[in-house]
C-alpha cells in the first residue's frame, strides 16, 4: 500500500509537468557554508588506549541550487551539495524536487526520509548537537555501545528514495518516503528483494517512513509537534534472528519571549535488523536567544539491548551547554561545553575498553555564504 501511494504521487506530478508550457530554465546559484572549530576533550584512557586531546575539525558545503515555475503552478527544483572538505564522492543532498502549494511537495533523488524533517527535539545552539553525532568525534564511543540507535530524531541516511509532504493545512502536514536507507549507493543499486542479475550489491537497506506534524503560532507562543515512524528492511539476511527494524518516535516543542523548550522519546524494536534486540532514547532541553546572542542545554539517554532477552542495557548519556554569536554578515561566532558516559552493561573490568567518559569544549566561526 506504501509503494502504491508514493508511486502514484509521483505517476500525478510528473503527468502534471509534461502537461505544462514553456517555462524559463532553471538557473543555478551558488552558496554553502564552512565551519572551523578548535576544541579540547579529556576522556578515560583505559586499556591502553591514548585519545588526541586537543583537535581542529573542519566542515564545508557548497550548494548549488535553482528552480523554475511553470505555466501550470508547479515549481521545480534541484538541489545539489556537495561536501567540500571530505573524500565522499557522492556528497549530501542531491535531488529533484516538484512542488506547490496545493499538491505539496515530490522529491526524487538521493536525501534523507520524510519523517527527518517533521521531528522536534531538544533545541541546542553552537557546534556541538546531541542528535547528530558531534559528541562522537570528540569523545570516543567504544563499538559495542556505538552500535545501533543513537539518536532520538528519526533518522535517515542520503539514499535514493522518493520522498513526498502533503500541503500544510491549518498547520498540520504529513510526509511519507521509501527508497535506499544507504547514501554509498548510487541511482543503480539493487534494492533489496528485487532479482540481482548483475551480481551486484544485495544487501543495501530499504526503509519506508511516515509521519505527521503540527506546529502554530498562539498569540506569540508557539508550539510544535510530531509522531513519526520508520521502517528497515533485513538488508537481504534471512535467518531465525533476523528481524525488520520499527522505530516510533513522539517530539515537542514550546516556544514563548525568546525561550524554546523541546523534547523528544523514539523507541525501537529489532535494532540492527536483530531480532529481540530493542533501544530506547530520549532527550531534554531549553534554549534562549535574545539579539544577536543565544544559549541552550539539552541532554540526552539511550540504552539497548546487550542481546536478545538478555534484561541488560548498554547505555549512552551526554549534555551539551551551547552558545552563539551572530557577528553579522553570514559569521558567528559559537562554543560548547560537553559530557559524555557510554558504558557496556557486559563488561565491568576496572579496566574496561568498552566504557568511556568524557568532558570537551570546542569553540570556532561558522560562515554562511
Amino acid at each position: 500500500m506504501k509503494k502504491l501511494l508514493v508511486a502514484s504521487t509521483a505517476i500525478v506530478a510528473i503527468a502534471a509537468v509534461s502537461s505544462a508550457q514553456a517555462a524559463d530554465p532553471i538557473k543555478l546559484s551558488i552558496g554553502g557554508y564552512m565551519n572551523q572549530y578548535v576544541g579540547y576533550a579529556s576522556q578515560d584512557e583505559d586499556g591502553q588506549q591514548d585519545f588526541a586531546e586537543v583537535k581542529v575539525e573542519s566542515e564545508t558545503e557548497l550548494y548549488f541550487r535553482g528552480s523554475t515555475t511553470l505555466d501550470n503552478g508547479l515549481t521545480i527544483g534541484v538541489n545539489i551539495d556537495r561536501y567540500a572538505d571530505r573524500n565522499e564522492a557522492n556528497g549530501d543532498d542531491v535531488f529533484l524536487q516538484i512542488s506547490s502549494d496545493s499538491l505539496g511537495r515530490l522529491r526524487i533523488g538521493q536525501t534523507k526520509g520524510a519523517a527527518y524533517a517533521l521531528s522536534h527535539t531538544a533545541p541546542t545552539v553552537g557546534p556541538i548537537g546531541n542528535n547528530d553525532g558531534d559528541v562522537q568525534d570528540w569523545i570516543f564511543n567504544p563499538e559495542s555501545v556505538a552500535s545501533g540507535q543513537t539518536m532520538t530524531v528519526s533518522e535517515s541516511n542520503d539514499g535514493q528514495k522518493l520522498v513526498y509532504w502533503t500541503p500544510n493545512i491549518g498547520g498540520f502536514q504529513a510526509g511519507i518516503s521509501y527508497g535506499l536507507d544507504d547514501g554509498a549507493n548510487g541511482s543503480n543499486e539493487v534494492l533489496e528483494g528485487v532479482v540481482d542479475v548483475g551480481g551486484g550489491n544485495t544487501d543495501s537497506d530499504t526503509a519506508w517512513d511516515v509521519g505527521v506534524a503540527y506546529n502554530g503560532d498562539f498569540g506569540g507562543v508557539t508550539f510544535g509537534a510530531d509522531v513519526t515512524y520508520q521502517q528497515n528492511n533485513n538488508g537481504g539476511t534471512t535467518g531465525a534472528g533476523v528481524e525488520n527494524r520499527n522505530a516510533y518516535r513522539i517530539g515537542a516543542e514550546v516556544g514563548f519571549s525568546g525561550f524554546t523548550v523541546g523534547a523528544s522519546f523514539r523507541d525501537t524494536d529489532n535494532e540492527g535488523n536483530v531480532k529481540d534486540i530493542d533501544a530506547m532514547g530520549w532527550d531534554l532541553g531549553v534554549s534562549y536567544e535574545t539579539g544577536p546572542y543565544a544559549v541552550s542545554l539539552a541532554y540526552m539517554y539511550l540504552e539497548q539491548d546487550t542481546a536478545a532477552n538478555s534484561g541488560l542495557e548498554h547505555t549512552r548519556e551526554q549534555w551539551v551547554l551551547g552558545a552563539s554569536y551572530d557577528l553579522g554578515a553570514g559569521v558567528a561566532l559559537v562554543g560548547s561545553v560537553f559530557h559524555a558516559e557510554y558504558d557496556d552493561a557486559t563488561d565491568n573490568a576496572p579496566n574496561s575498553t568498552n566504557d568511556n567518559e568524557g568532558t570537551g569544549i570546542v569553540t570556532g566561526l561558522q560562515v554562511s555564504f
